[in-house]
């Protein structure tokens, strides 16, 4: 076979090489990756049905069949060509064999005919090698800094096996981070300038460069994984008390039980709602994942954006029946995929932080208001010396009251004739950064230690038979506990406890970019203002686009696996309500746990 070209006006016959791969020849390797161990020839059969011919002088048929079963057109573009020019292309043929019995009783045989372009893959895998060596360094420097800082809000000022394993999750993000950019850059890199190019430069990536991007995305979607399960443990381990501003007004009623006089309580219904309320803010997100994906399923399938996702050079989103349509490319639905899900995910935070919130409703100052008109503060420790604070303490130094006095109370405020709700006197600032001192955290493990304990022994001592009534028992202590860290906290708070006391100040633009403190806080606690919501940190809301991610990332792998964009949004939408509902029951149960609330009051 030969290829007819024009040069200078002068037409040329040039031979096509012909690559057999089941060639039997001792010398040589056609299947090999290198043509120098190939053996060309320039002839070639469909089908052969004389060489299996056993005696052709008796006229008797071929016991089998030689057949051309895959045929492939090879054609390659030449190097650093702006133009379209191309090397002489090469024909790689499979031969397979049918036996005439096979034919007779009607056995069908697969073939195929394809045509591959290939470029050099050398400039590709030399970026490539840069772009995943240069970041991924970079994601390892971070993922250190940021098992520095978790050790020293953490208290351990060695490294410790916990540090080794927060090290090994903190890299997992950052390195799935990193494979996430390079995999969507090449991706959409390959989708924009092969959908557009007027003049062939750039063909569809084949062989190992389309390996490298596979395991490149796999490992991206693997370490996200890793790093959501991080985060969903962290969350839901956090220590978190609810401190109590109420005090009894000094009435009096008869116990009915024994008789005597006592001061009425001060009621526990405003913990158990805010506990509620804060329980239901767990999960809460600023990007609908309903509407999400929905839209994101509408504009891939129903819109056509699918249809630019195949092999052709053809970049239609509206494509005809007639059409030809290649098909489709993981590459490039993948590309497609991450730039609608991304697009759809930033209009809708967009539109909650700068409208619904600022309009309709914020959930997280919400609860920070629920806390001041409850007088209920929250004392979060997502690490040993560090967390979060929300000054709960209400101006008006109650909130047990009926409606008519909280009406009037809220009126006041409305009127700015009382204080303001600040931590610091003539200020508004109620959340704040916390670094705690070591004697807070000691004095809590041991309150919080010893009714734990006691708990756990009344427990065994019923499953030994050898105690009375588990319930009275365990409840009682749970109340002492509560007391105790109650009473500790407020005086904490009020800053009368003589050997721990804290100040109020702010972080240098250096800590806030650094996301660190260079304060000692070991014995005096340093409460750092915030953005008004930087407590959202132990909540999925402050951790918006690593969920994203994910679900990116989710929705895609599923798509490579069934070729489906329906498929991967079902599946995504399944999984993602799955991992939501873990998150808030472990988070339902360590509320519980921490605040010494009874869950039987978590709704």
């Amino acid at each position: 076979m030969d290829l007819k070209v024009t040069n200078n006006g002068v037409d040329q016959l040039l031979a096509i090489p012909i690559n057999i791969l089941n060639l039997k020849n001792t010398e040589s390797d056609n299947r090999a990756s290198s043509s120098a161990n190939w053996l060309l020839v320039r002839r070639f059969f469909l089908v052969d049905n004389q060489a299996m011919i056993a005696d052709s002088s008796r006229g008797e048929p071929a016991t089998m069949v030689r057949y051309a079963k895959s045929i492939q057109i090879v054609v390659r573009l030449q190097d650093d060509t702006t133009t379209g020019l191309i090397y002489p292309p090469y024909f790689k043929i499979d031969y397979s064999t049918v036996t005439r019995t096979d034919a007779v009783n009607g056995a069908s045989v697969d073939v195929s005919f394809e045509v591959t372009y290939t470029m050099s893959q050398s400039k590709y895998e030399r970026d490539f090698q840069i772009a995943i060596g240069t970041l991924s360094t970079l994601g390892v420097i971070y993922a250190g800094y940021r098992t520095w800082v978790w050790s020293k809000r953490s208290g351990r000022p060695a490294i410790d096996f916990p540090s080794i394993i927060n090290f090994i999750f903190f890299v997992s993000g950052s390195l799935s981070n990193v494979f996430f950019v390079v995999s969507f850059g090449l991706a959409f890199y390959w989708l924009i300038f092969f959908k557009r190019q007027s003049v062939v430069f750039l063909v569809h990536p084949e062989g190992q460069a389309l390996t490298d991007w596979l395991g490149l995305f796999a490992a991206a979607f693997a370490l996200k994984c890793l790093e959501l399960i991080h985060l969903i443990i962290m969350q839901c381990t956090v220590d978190i008390f609810l401190i109590d501003w109420e005090r009894s007004r000094g009435a009096v009623s008869v116990d009915a039980e024994t008789g005597k006089r006592r001061e009425i309580p001060v009621s526990i219904w405003r913990t158990y709602f805010v506990a509620n309320e804060w329980n239901e803010i767990q999960t809460t997100r600023k990007i609908n994942n309903v509407f999400q994906i929905f839209a994101v399923v509408f504009f891939l399938v129903v819109v056509g954006f699918e249809n630019v996702t195949t092999k052709d050079p053809l970049g239609n989103v509206v494509k005809d029946a007639a059409d030809y349509k290649a098909d489709y490319s993981s590459v490039f639905r993948y590309g497609t995929a991450v730039c609608v899900y991304l697009v759809i995910g930033i209009i809708q935070w967009i539109f909650f932080v700068f409208i619904y919130e600022r309009f309709v409703e914020d959930k997280v100052r919400q609860f920070v208001d629920l806390c001041s008109m409850s007088n209920i503060s929250v004392f979060i420790m997502s690490n040993n010396h560090f967390g979060y604070y929300i000054h709960g303490c209400s101006v008006h130094g109650k909130a047990d009251t009926d409606m008519r006095e909280m009406f009037i109370m809220m009126k006041k405020e409305e009127e700015d004739v009382v204080g303001k709700r600040g931590l610091e006197p003539g200020t508004d600032q109620q959340t704040f950064m916390i670094a705690l001192p070591k004697r807070l955290r000691q004095k809590y493990e041991l309150v919080i230690g010893q009714a734990r304990l006691e708990s756990a022994a009344a427990a065994a001592r019923m499953e030994q038979g050898k105690g009375g009534r588990l319930m009275g028992t365990v409840t009682e202590k749970q109340v002492e506990a509560y007391k105790a860290m109650n009473n500790f906290f407020t005086s904490f708070i009020d800053n009368s406890l003589r050997d721990i006391r804290y100040v109020v100040k702010d972080k240098t633009f250096l800590e806030t970019i650094m996301d660190t403190e260079f304060l000692d806080s070991t014995e005096k606690g340093i409460f750092y203002n915030d953005n008004g919501h930087s407590f959202d940190q132990v909540l999925f809301y402050g951790n918006e686009m690593t969920l994203l991610v994910f679900e990116i990332l989710l929705f895609c792998i599923v798509d490579l696996i069934f070729t489906n964009y329906i498929i991967a949004g079902v599946i995504t939408y399944i999984i993602t309500e799955l991992l939501s509902m873990a998150r808030n029951s472990g988070g339902t149960k360590n509320l519980a746990r921490k605040t010494l609330v009874d869950e039987r009051f978590l709704i």
